[in-house]
């Protein structure tokens, strides 16, 4: 471990900091709970292998911020042509090494403790001082920067340091924002009432404008356009080194936009499925495919670890009872890009689905180390977000109106719940009761889609 960066997002947005970790420093491990006593820190082994990965030509800050820019003034992802595009073999981790993978699962989830007094953390521009706010440290983004012996390849290790739905603590509505733009089919709308609804876009059931969904995508993601400053930062230290990506949970989500950003190997543990946040922030695609649809490249170098058992990752984390919908997380996504590497623990270990199973501590202990052999990484080619959701393009000129008359009906419905399960009934249910339900009349013009609808406009 060479450097810990600390990047704000909410509270302390220009907060960026820098604190060197020197070869005479006392270095401590603590688990992800804070609860399990602090080991030494002990030096991580990982091994690589030839990578081939499709990216962007020219990935210079200055290109890809204004193709971001482009995005969220036009509601549109960059078409580029072929020549855009370049694939290229390059040096990736070895994920069909037991150790890599542990060791970049370490580097993902570990909190890195210093001795008091063995290193300050210094301010990396913007000349901010937050000394006397003892705050500040709960905020944003910490990145853990790794190297080799000879600086010849970093891990960038990227860990959420702020409270989040993940760890079962509360979070900030700014939180709630980004994640229900990005993670949700349509901001937290037409679904659990305990979801934070963050537009107004929905039109009728299941049916949502993605021309007003653009629209509310209009302020930066903060946690996105944090990693990038992580990653810069890294870039300037190690400007002649390959760097690679680790990250855990929310932070492996947004270290895999990094890499698909950037054309980087990523490895990521018990992440939600990012192929959507990656459509809606408007990471460009190929030509050879439909644009938003990142979950079909086959070279993008990103691999996803997880079991059966995490709601999280296998995007089961949206039901009533799931400890993401009682937060108000709308985390509807489901599909990851590049390749999936999944432990069955429910088929193999009967273990039941529950958030608990995502801490990465016990993912390193009781999944990774219990397993002889590592799982086979593959692409979810067939997999559709929100397949039962219609998004239309509007003409951009419309005006909705809520009339104040409704109307109701009666539905009658009860549930006879056969196999009980921790994320609610496993089995169908049948009706009977009776329910009145409001509903209210919306006027828009919009255009149709004749060919093929897609996220945010016809292709």
């Amino acid at each position: 471990l060479r450097h810990i960066f600390h990047r704000g997002t909410h509270q302390y947005p220009g907060l960026h900091r820098r604190l060197d970790v020197r070869p005479e420093t006392s270095l401590w491990v603590a688990g992800d709970d804070w609860t399990s006593p602090r080991e030494p820190a002990l030096r991580l082994r990982a091994r690589s292998s030839p990578l081939n990965i499709q990216r962007l030509a020219d990935r210079r800050p200055e290109t890809i911020n204004a193709m971001l820019d482009r995005r969220r003034e036009t509601g549109r992802a960059d078409d580029l042509p072929a020549s855009a595009w370049t694939i290229d073999e390059i040096s990736g981790p070895n994920i069909t090494d037991k150790e890599t993978v542990l060791s970049f699962a370490r580097m993902a989830g570990n909190a890195y403790v210093t001795d008091p007094h063995t290193g300050e953390w210094e301010d990396v521009g913007g000349g901010f001082n937050y000394t006397e706010d003892f705050g500040w440290e709960t905020d944003g983004l910490r990145g853990h920067i790794f190297a080799d012996t000879k600086n010849s390849t970093v891990v960038l290790g990227i860990k959420g340091t702020s409270p989040a739905v993940f760890d079962g603590s509360e979070t900030t509505t700014n939180d709630k924002i980004n994640d229900n733009l990005f993670f949700g089919c349509c901001c937290g709308q037409g679904g659990n009432y305990l979801w934070r609804q963050v537009c107004d876009c929905m039109t009728s059931t299941y049916t949502c404008n993605s021309t007003c969904l653009v629209q509310s995508l209009k302020e930066k993601n903060r946690y996105y356009y944090a990693v990038q400053d992580l990653y810069h930062n890294v870039t300037a230290l190690y400007p002649d080194a390959d760097v690679w990506i680790a990250g855990h949970s929310l932070g492996g989500a947004t270290g895999s936009l990094l890499g698909l950003t950037y054309g980087l190997p990523v490895l990521t543990f018990e992440a939600p499925g990012e192929a959507m946040p990656a459509a809606r922030l408007g990471l460009p695609t190929p030509p050879d495919y439909h644009l938003g649809r990142h979950q079909d490249r086959p070279h993008t170098g990103g691999y996803h670890f997880g079991h059966t058992a995490d709601p999280m990752y296998m995007g089961l984390c949206n039901t009533a009872t799931s400890v993401c919908t009682l937060a108000g997380y709308a985390m509807q996504s489901v599909c990851h890009t590049g390749s999936q590497c999944t432990y069955d623990t429910v088929g193999d270990l009967g273990w039941r689905v529950g958030a608990g199973t995502h801490r990465i501590w016990q993912v390193i202990h009781d999944v990774i180390e219990r397993y002889d052999e590592l799982p086979e990484c593959k692409p979810d080619v067939n997999c559709t977000d929100c397949y039962n959701w219609k998004f239309f393009e509007s003409n951009g000129s419309d005006v909705t109106t809520t009339l104040s008359s409704s109307t109701s009906s009666t539905r009658t419905r009860t549930e006879t719940c056969k196999t009980p399960g921790w994320w609610g009934c496993l089995d169908e249910s049948t009706t009977t009761g009776s329910t009145s339900i409001s509903t209210s009349t919306t006027i828009i013009t919009t255009t149709t889609c004749e060919t093929t609808p897609g996220w945010f406009g016809c292709k």
